[in-house]
């Protein structure tokens, strides 16, 4: 224990403080200061001081999961800020619980309890005053965001929303506006507080209201309807029915870019009008003319690039959590701008990107973009994927998704068919392609010609291809033929693809859908393998993404430079074993003459998977030992398996991971006297890593 332990704790941080000058605190502060315990004990006092602020972030920063003194301290420290009466103190002291994992999966539910009264004392409030009137206000947000988090009640939540009949004070409008916004990208019950921003906004005239009030967050309420007409065009049911919602949202952003100057409404109204032109085109059977005109013209998509790096260098350290997602919302949208770029350059080469995947890409921007600066019990946007899925659920973005899956199975079926005379085969391949010209219909607001004839009900559509087309409708005559063992066969490839996705995020589902593209050059990635490789490989992404994300309390081996192969072996085997059961093998010997480090097998074929720990800085696919090793293991099954390196000189041991698309690869491995490679997932695992608070 040092000096700083003496005296009371407000007397030891400032101590602390004062000797730091300036720089982060050391990363033994919590035992200088007399432990965690010590702030379990006396975080009461700092209640109202600007030390409680300091001892937050501090805390914020060191808490590990598992710990009971930890808890007890974050807990304390939680009473402490919601007994603060100070806005400024009251926020800067909730901030950083709000950004740690950890620190909000311990005091969450308690934040978002006591935060509840200090919002809705506004409302009480018989006469306004501006200091009791700002807390309540950063209280509404702070709760906004933890309830996104799944603390507390979305459903008191939006009640609470709804009370806002008319325009009010500055801060507490705007907290308003922002927390609908949060509340419409997650909630379908939000819906209905659209309406809230148009009055709080001054859109809609109350009788008695006072509406100079409203002038302050006009521009904000421009915004968020604009966002939240994206939203309704995201869960329209047809392609034609996205046209009036993304025409409001144009209107929205319009008048926010001329009226208000704001330099986010710019870009998205580019954007926007962008994609109303690429809808038009495509209703209209002209999409090659839609590409040609201004609004997708290159000038205009590189346009929208160069205005968001503008704004986001400008708006560069506001601190707040609502600046922070539109930044990352605009980012986003600006990546969906250069692919809209790259899909007009490949116009005339083969053919017109198909529709649903462009509108599948809107989906996904959506949905990477919507992150909120809090620390969730889900951590990775995986959870804020699934708490999003409900608003957008059933509509025409979501059910591209299957489309995509269904053209990219009917491309596989059609060269499969090239090469051989299976009679299954070709009835599988014409019936996805009914299915799919059926489906682009339904997708479009088209309708075959005619109507169902009314007699007895046809036998019901699996889920998933129900939902591309309705039973009962004209559209669904196309596909009566189709035997239901076939219909079985195309929907269980749907639903293993649409799974796979589901649990990986925009960066990773890319990742996934690479793998499988260099993948599929390999003859044996067909048929029942297809299915279990692409679990596979959900499994290594969501592995190599939860071990460079993790703690060094959680993987210590991985900030270990003394770390050998058994630790790395020994974490991956456990994972697959509790994914895969005794499918997963340890260290099996005779195979390919010698002893594989973990095998999984399957009914009528397994996968091979070498462990290595390396301390070199040669890339994995120039590593030719170790790719000669793992191939050795394919030579009696399929010729498809898994490279594991533990790394500890490859990257820098200080600095952040590399991105997890430069860790997990791919290479066809060729070997003498055999035409056909081996195929080659390479898996790079950062070790000998620094805690990220000891970097330098």
């Amino acid at each position: 224990m040092s000096d700083n332990a003496g005296g009371s704790l407000i007397e030891a941080v400032l101590a602390m403080a004062q000797a730091s000058a300036g720089k982060p605190f050391p990363h033994t502060a919590v035992a200088d200061l007399g432990g965690w315990a010590r702030l379990a004990t006396e975080a009461a006092t700092l209640a109202g001081t600007p030390v409680l602020p300091i001892v937050s972030n501090l805390a914020a920063r060191d808490a590990e999961l598992g710990d009971a003194d930890t808890a007890a301290a974050l807990e304390a420290i939680a009473e402490a800020i919601l007994a603060t009466d100070q806005p400024t103190l009251l926020k800067d002291s909730l901030d950083p619980l709000l950004a740690s994992a950890v620190a909000t999966q311990v005091t969450g539910d308690k934040l978002a309890a006591g935060l509840e009264p200090l919002a809705s004392a506004f409302l009480t409030r018989q006469n306004r005053d501006a200091v009791p009137d700002l807390l309540s206000a950063d209280a509404l947000e702070a709760l906004t965001r933890l309830v996104a988090a799944g603390h507390g009640s979305h459903f008191a939540l939006l009640a609470f929303l709804e009370k806002f009949k008319k325009p009010t004070v500055a801060p507490m409008a705007r907290a308003v506006i922002r927390s609908v916004s949060t509340a419409v990208d997650i909630w379908p019950a939000a819906d209905q507080l659209v309406g809230v921003v148009r009055v709080v906004g001054g859109l809609d005239p109350v009788g008695g209201a006072d509406t100079s009030l409203a002038a302050d967050v006009e521009s904000d309420a421009a915004w968020v309807l604009a966002m939240a007409a994206l939203v309704a065009s995201l869960r329209a049911s047809t392609l034609t029915d996205m046209g009036p919602h993304l025409e409001e949202a144009a209107r929205y952003f319009e008048v926010a870019e001329t009226a208000y100057e704001r330099p986010d409404a710019r870009p998205m109204l580019a954007i926007i009008n962008a994609l109303r032109e690429l809808v038009a085109g495509i209703l209209a059977s002209d999409p090659m003319a839609a590409m040609v005109g201004e609004p997708l013209s290159a000038d205009m998509l590189g346009g929208i690039q160069d205005q968001v790096h503008r704004f986001s260098v400008a708006s560069s350290g506001l601190d707040h959590w609502f600046g922070d997602s539109k930044v990352s919302t605009l980012r986003a949208w600006a990546h969906f701008a250069a692919d809209l770029d790259e899909m007009r350059n490949q116009l005339g080469k083969d053919g017109f990107y198909q529709t649903e995947v462009v509108i599948n890409g809107l989906l996904n921007v959506y949905l990477s973009s919507r992150a909120f600066r809090v620390g969730s019990r889900d951590a990775d946007i995986a959870g804020v994927q699934d708490l999003i899925q409900p608003v957008i659920e059933g509509g025409f973005a979501s059910n591209s998704s299957h489309l995509c899956n269904l053209e990219e199975y009917t491309a596989q079926l059609t060269d499969a068919a090239t090469k051989s005379e299976d009679e299954d085969l070709h009835e599988r391949l014409d019936a996805a392609r009914d299915i799919l010209k059926a489906a682009r219909r339904v997708a479009t607001g088209g309708e075959m010609p005619g109507k169902a004839d009314g007699g007895a009900p046809s036998a019901p559509l699996p889920p998933l291809i129900g939902t591309l087309v309705p039973p009962g409708s004209p559209d669904a005559e196309l596909i009566e033929h189709i035997t239901p063992a076939t219909l079985a066969a195309i929907e269980e490839r749907l639903d293993h693809v649409a799974a796979a996705r589901r649990h990986l995020n925009l960066v990773h589902a890319e990742l996934f859908d690479d793998l499988r593209k260099q993948l599929a050059s390999s003859p044996d990635y067909k048929d029942d393998v297809i299915p279990v490789l692409d679990e596979i490989l959900v499994l290594i992404i969501n592995f190599v993404a939860s071990r460079t994300g993790g703690q060094s309390n959680h993987y210590k081996y991985l900030f270990d430079p003394a770390t050998n192969e058994n630790a790395i072996q020994e974490d991956l085997y456990n994972y697959l074993v509790g994914n895969l059961g005794d499918r997963a093998e340890y260290e099996v010997s005779h195979v390919g003459g010698g002893r594989v480090d973990i095998r999984l097998k399957f009914d009528k074929f397994a996968l091979h998977i070498e462990m290595k720990v390396d301390s070199t800085h040669i890339p994995m696919e120039d590593r030719t030992a170790y790719l000669k090793q793992a191939a050795t293991y394919q030579g009696n099954d399929i010729r498809i398996g898994f490279l594991v390196a533990l790394r500890h000189k490859a990257f820098d041991p200080t600095g952040p991971p590399p991105h997890s698309k430069a860790l997990i690869t791919h290479t066809a491995f060729p070997i003498d006297g055999d035409p056909v490679p081996r195929h080659m997932v390479l898996v790079a695992i950062p070790g000998s890593r620094t805690i990220p608070s000891q970097s330098r």
